[in-house]
């Protein structure tokens, strides 16, 4: 057991347009609260404001920021890492609503399993998440896909975790930021660690059905193309949201082919012994993702190029 309680620091990202996005953040911050027996010291909770006024006021335990930089994922929450203290730091949005006991759930794996650096409560409405899917007779399971073993967007990460991975990515600033954080965990076999009796509930989208997709809408397809071997696999939904687009390119850019990476996740799948860093870094690494890629015929023989807004 802990001789003395691991401070948490909670990062909450906020785009606080209106009066039902901020009835949306005072919901999350009372459920964080009223979540956990908290005591002096455990916890603290900074909330990165990207709407620069916004003048709302929350709970006096409530520090506000307003970073000058340009709103990403990544970028808010790393400039967040450098303004907190926690020993842990979970990352969430504004519409997540914590459930009893999700922290002291995380802390209890911990103590059991102190090489475990990355946590994930779950959230049973996710379809990959349910009871039948993920039965709690375990406490937990370890698996780096997305909205199976990672309810974005609220994860735990001990601080020291930053000391191998370095900070996030910046290139992901809002689509894929997560996918490229279960790689990197992936990369450098850090387990993610989705623990059963850690619950959160996720509103998803409300922010982003306000700022409304028919702006995003790609209707320059020379500059966005797809292969033709992307349109047979059904990707034109990469053409509904340019944010989509570029957020799947600098994926491919960072990490290479999709169907390559998809076929290396399901051999450390089978054969899990193979989840060492020095094998990960070597099946993920994206030259040796492309060559395999170019053998077996999975990519085509001309990568698409395009050009991102300014």
């Amino acid at each position: 057991m802990y001789n003395k309680m691991p401070k948490l620091s909670v990062i909450i990202l906020s785009y606080a347009l209106d009066e039902e996005v901020y009835q949306m953040n005072t919901r999350c911050l009372d459920s964080l609260f009223a979540s956990e027996q908290w005591t002096d010291g455990e916890l603290e909770v900074l909330l990165m404001e990207s709407n620069r006024n916004a003048t709302y006021q929350y709970d006096a335990r409530v520090r506000i920021m307003i970073p000058e930089e340009k709103f990403g994922f990544h970028r808010f929450f790393n400039i967040g890492l450098d303004n907190t203290a926690g020993e842990f730091i979970a990352f969430c949005n504004n519409d997540i609503v914590f459930q009893p006991n999700w922290w002291t759930a995380i802390k209890r794996i911990k103590e059991q399993h102190p090489k475990f650096m990355c946590f994930s409560p779950l959230d049973r409405s996710y379809p990959m998440m349910t009871e039948e899917e993920m039965p709690s007779t375990k406490d937990y399971y370890i698996g780096w896909e997305n909205k199976r073993h990672f309810a974005a967007w609220c994860f735990v990460w001990e601080r020291k975790v930053f000391d191998i991975i370095g900070p996030f990515d910046e290139v992901f600033d809002f689509y894929a930021a997560d996918d490229d954080e279960l790689q990197t965990m992936h990369y450098y076999a850090i387990p993610n660690v989705l623990v059963t009796a850690s619950e959160v509930k996720h509103l998803s989208q409300v922010v982003t059905n306000k700022v409304g997709l028919d702006k995003y809408r790609v209707t320059d397809y020379d500059r966005y193309p797809l292969s033709e071997q992307e349109i047979r696999r059904g990707y034109t939904w990469l053409w509904d949201d340019v944010r989509f687009y570029l957020a799947h390119r600098r994926f491919e850019i960072k990490w290479g082919n999709e169907w390559m990476r998809k076929r290396v996740n399901r051999l450390l799948d089978k054969y899990k012994f193979l989840n060492k860093r020095f094998v990960t870094r070597i099946l993920y690494n994206k030259r040796v993702n492309i060559l395999m890629a170019k053998l077996t015929g999975v990519s085509d023989p001309n990568p698409v190029y395009f050009k991102e807004n300014e």
